[in-house]
């Protein structure tokens, strides 16, 4: 079977939690790179939440899907913070929104002193334990790996990113003003970050939808890995597997990302907008708030662009409408292909 060769449809930025690496999301990476790019944000060398959305925000342009565990999470509501108009679907997974509390600093700093007098080692069996779900502690095949996790790291990373935890920015403030499609995740035993804090957190963002992994407890990602991957999968669109080729699944998840377009396309269903297109495209436009990406497709024709921006063709096919052209030209280039070739190869025409 040849590969897939689609373009992708939506970056996934991965955010991992303290301590963690790319590790943590082998399962979800395994699953999801099939359907888009996904790509681990690094968060060892920041010693900022903010910092670390900054940088995660730069490893790909344009809309982007973010999801985070723990920390990780924090990173995503920063991001969401700094760049809104980008950030299309967002996960949390095993976190909190709340800045540091009493006593936070000192708990950590008995982490950081045992870390740094008896090493990585120590702290990993010191620190591990509460994070997973109590009836696992004694499982290898889920600690060893963990364990081998944190001792790939070393004393500074611990230190920047536990000064970046306890200086961390109240998310409890962005919460309500989230408009993207939000998911909120936790194991039900999450000893550290636990399932009514989550159930705020859900209630606090509008429309977000709360899930529970069962059995699991803050390692979430890790110990229930299919739990969490199939919630993703769900949340980001790709539950269902069919595809047409050359054509991106027009699901819910892209239906509300395409709302600015296909409400652009729809207006020119009235005489007097599709004058004022006609007149002033770009005014047009404006006047949908679409974005400068969603505009530069428009404006350019770019028929799969749209499609990837969430454009459904039924509604933008209204363009056409206003400035003639082909349907099979829209199919060829939707398909990334030359009308000749297209007409060849997809509907047998010489």
């Amino acid at each position: 079977m040849p590969p897939d060769r689609r373009a992708p449809t939506l970056p996934i930025i991965l955010i991992p939690g303290l301590l963690c690496d790319a590790s943590v999301w082998a399962h979800q990476i395994a699953a999801l790179r099939p359907h888009d790019d996904v790509v681990v944000a690094d968060c060892t060398t920041q010693d900022s939440i903010v910092a670390m959305a900054r940088d995660a925000l730069a490893l790909r342009p344009g809309p982007i899907a973010v999801v985070g565990h723990s920390m990780g999470a924090r990173v995503a509501f920063e991001m969401v913070r700094a760049a809104p108009e980008r950030i299309v679907r967002l996960a949390v997974l095993d976190t909190g929104a709340h800045p540091a509390r009493d006593g936070e600093a000192a708990g950590r700093q008995a982490m950081l002193d045992l870390a740094d007098r008896d090493g990585m080692a120590a702290l990993a069996d010191k620190w591990l334990p509460p994070m997973v779900h109590e009836a696992r502690v004694a499982d290898e095949a889920l600690m060893a790996p963990l364990r081998a996790m944190v001792m790939r790291a070393d004393p500074a990373l611990h230190h920047r990113q536990i000064k970046a935890l306890l200086e961390r920015p109240d998310a409890r403030p962005l919460l309500p003003t989230i408009t993207c499609p939000t998911l909120v995740a936790v194991g039900r035993q999450d000893r550290w970050s636990p399932l009514a804090q989550h159930e705020e957190m859900a209630a606090a963002i509008p429309g977000a939808e709360l899930v529970v992994i069962e059995d699991s407890g803050h390692m979430s990602p890790v110990e229930r890995p299919e739990q969490v991957t199939a919630a993703l999968l769900g949340f980001l669109g790709f539950a269902e597997r069919d595809r047409i080729p050359d054509v991106p699944l027009f699901d819910r998840a892209r239906s509300r990302r395409g709302y600015r377009i296909n409400k652009m396309a729809m207006g020119l269903s009235r005489p007097e907008n599709r004058a004022a297109f006609l007149q002033n495209e770009e005014a047009y436009l404006d006047r949908f708030g679409l974005s400068a990406e969603e505009k530069r497709a428009v404006m350019g024709r770019d028929w799969r662009e749209m499609v990837r921006l969430g454009g459904n063709l039924f509604f933008i096919l209204k363009i056409s409408a206003v400035d003639p052209v082909r349907i099979t030209e829209i199919g060829a280039h939707q398909a990334g292909m030359d009308h000749d070739a297209f007409l060849r190869e997809r509907l047998g025409k010489n």
